[in-house]
């Protein structure tokens, strides 16, 4: 049976294949076999074998505090991933409260040119037809989404639907999948002290909504969500 490890490290955050090598070299350093370590973890041999060679099986986060306890392994040792790729695909996810579809409907007129070139695929819940079961389908964006558009309003953020359903899923594919997370600021909200969304940088400035603009910096800031679009699907086409 493994001994509980008092340190922890995120499992998913750990360089599979890089991980394995250290462990491998710290073990034949200290002269102690694949058995051995095996029978620290409460695993089997074979199973220490794949883990030093990049396929973690059965690698716990308790089990990874036995293996740097055993090993004198540090946490400033432990090799980190690479950041993720950038999501694939074409989907562009717009988040938004009903009250604010006046906003949301100018912003896909800006993005429709890229929609027509075939360089993007919006959704919002518009595209939700009767009958269809709309959990399913905005869950189904939700994991397909290359960018969120998040259109930020105190309603937006007064909505138990978008910060419950909505927003966990989006900010997990970001951390995941390298999906882009795009704020824009409606009108005077709590954006800014929003710990989950305020580490995301808005394209218009949080103290400059599009509520207070006159129409040609509304549209400045339409066109500039736009251009950011274009350019991330240039960067990256789809997969």
């Amino acid at each position: 049976m493994a001994q509980r490890a008092a340190t922890k490290v995120d499992r998913t955050s750990i360089d599979p294949k890089k991980f394995g090598d250290l462990i491998r070299s710290r073990r034949d350093d200290r002269g102690l076999s694949q058995t051995d370590v095996a029978a620290k973890l409460g695993i089997s041999q074979p199973a220490v074998s794949l883990i030093e060679r990049g396929t973690p099986v059965g690698l716990t986060e308790d089990r990874i505090g036995i293996l740097m306890s055993l090993l004198s392994i540090s946490e400033a040792e432990v090799p980190i991933a690479g950041k993720p790729r950038p999501a694939t695909g074409q989907k562009v996810f717009v988040s938004y409260s009903h009250r604010d579809a006046d906003f949301l409907n100018r912003l896909l007129i800006h993005l429709r040119p890229l929609e027509k070139r075939g360089l993007i695929d919006p959704w919002s819940d518009k595209r939700i037809a009767a009958g269809e079961k709309w959990r399913d389908e905005i869950a189904k964006a939700l994991e397909q989404a290359r960018v969120a558009i998040l259109l930020i309003s105190a309603d937006f953020l007064a909505s138990d639907f978008i910060m419950e359903n909505e927003l966990p899923p989006l900010l997990k594919t970001a951390d995941k999948k390298g999906t882009v997370i795009l704020p824009m600021v409606l009108s005077p909200c709590r954006f800014t002290r929003e710990k989950s969304l305020s580490t995301f940088q808005s394209i218009n400035a949080p103290d400059e909504p599009l509520s207070g603009m006159e129409e040609h910096g509304r549209e400045l800031v339409y066109d500039a969500v736009a251009e950011r679009i274009e350019s991330l699907f240039r960067e990256n086409p789809k997969a």
